[in-house]
């Protein structure tokens, strides 16, 4: 079974309180006792509410949309030892 998220798990991604945790949870698919949601669930719902830019220039969309697709690249910049 897939990991669940949880009110708390909602409250520290978003610094939210717990009654705006609970109002998230129930806008996805969700179980209701304990209230919780599967990761995909919470994924789709954050995919659902993205929204591009108003008034940015081709060259930024494109930028975006890149970056959206091909995912986020971190470079150290400082050797881990």
């Amino acid at each position: 079974m897939e990991r669940l998220v949880t009110v708390k798990d909602m409250m520290e991604r978003y610094g939210c309180s717990g009654a705006t945790a609970r109002k998230y949870l129930r806008q996805m698919h969700h179980l209701e006792n304990p209230l919780a949601a599967p990761l995909w669930a919470l994924q789709e719902w954050e995919r659902s509410r993205e929204r591009m830019p108003e008034g940015i220039s081709p060259e930024r969309k494109a930028a975006i949309i890149r970056r959206k697709q091909t995912g986020r690249v971190i470079v150290p910049r400082k050797k881990v030892v």
